[in-house]
């Protein structure tokens, strides 16, 4: 006999990705909301001021017809549902993991990959960039990122030594690593306070410039337009910089490697701005 299947998930706000959430699992019926018991045992959710009362989103979830029941999830109700062992169907955040890693570790769970909102797991994980199906291996392309890369090989930066090249009617314009501030050697005696984070957390706190932001910086120096150019960057932008180069109007990005933080992708192809990896 086939396992019931039912859908458990934090709603602080309703909107059309849980619509899709709902619709993508019509063998669904059932849709546990979670109440204030268990947000509660996630303290920094309490910032979010948009949060609505689970009764107003149960409610509302109800006159849209799609499951037969509708209940607020507390812990007592957990305990049941997880007696009952059916196959259930998550939103991929922080919340439900840890709700699975409490609470139904010996459930069969799926996670969906529908985006609902930028909580702490996906707010710093790295994906995979889409290329837009572009993928050069053209002469010159590698040329400039094997430059890039020698350029990147000039940085004290332990985290990652990135090098750009800014490059502009098929000439090279400019070219920048990353650099450390006020002086090159200040992170040798100081330290990096990059240093007390994981790799993608807190990318703003560091005392290097980018090398993206360093050739876009010495261009305004130089009073030189980048409009139109295109950047050649050995790793992927960061996403304070992948916001720099979308309104820069910059309108290629050739990367070698790399994974996309935050909403760095979605900027970038917004504005317009290609990206293609170099092979």
């Amino acid at each position: 006999m086939e396992k019931e299947t039912i859908i458990i998930a934090h709603i602080p706000v309703l909107h059309q990705g849980y619509k899709k959430l709902f619709e993508s699992h019509p063998e669904a019926k059932e849709l546990y909301i979670l109440g204030p018991e268990l947000v509660g045992e996630y303290p920094h959710l309490a910032k979010d001021i948009r949060q609505l009362d689970a009764e107003l989103v149960k409610e509302a979830i109800e006159s849209w017809k799609i499951f037969d029941v509708v209940e607020i999830l507390d812990k007592e109700l957990l305990v049941k549902i997880a007696d009952l062992k059916p196959r259930i169907v998550l939103p991929n955040e922080e919340v439900t993991k840890g709700l699975v890693e409490k609470y139904l570790s010996k459930i069969e769970v799926l996670y969906s990959p529908i985006f609902l909102r930028w909580d702490k797991h996906n707010t710093v994980t790295e994906t995979e960039i889409n290329p837009d199906r572009k993928i050069s291996r053209e002469e010159f392309d590698r040329n400039i990122m094997e430059m890039a890369g020698k350029e990147g090989e000039k940085s004290t930066d332990i985290w990652r030594r990135i090098g750009s090249i800014l490059v502009k009617d098929g000439n090279i314009i400019c070219s920048a690593h990353n650099i450390g501030t006020p002086t090159e050697q200040t992170s040798m005696y100081e330290g990096d306070p990059r240093n007390n984070f994981h790799k993608g957390v807190h990318l703003e706190l560091s005392t290097f410039l980018h090398s993206e932001a360093g050739v876009v910086a010495e261009m305004a120096r130089r009073g030189i337009a980048v409009e139109g150019a295109d950047i050649y960057v050995t790793t992927y932008p960061c996403a304070p910089c992948a916001k720099m180069i979308a309104y820069s109007g910059i309108k290629r990005v050739f990367y070698k490697n790399g994974y996309g933080v935050l909403d760095s992708e979605r900027i970038l192809k917004e504005k317009g701005v290609e990206i293609i990896r170099v092979e």
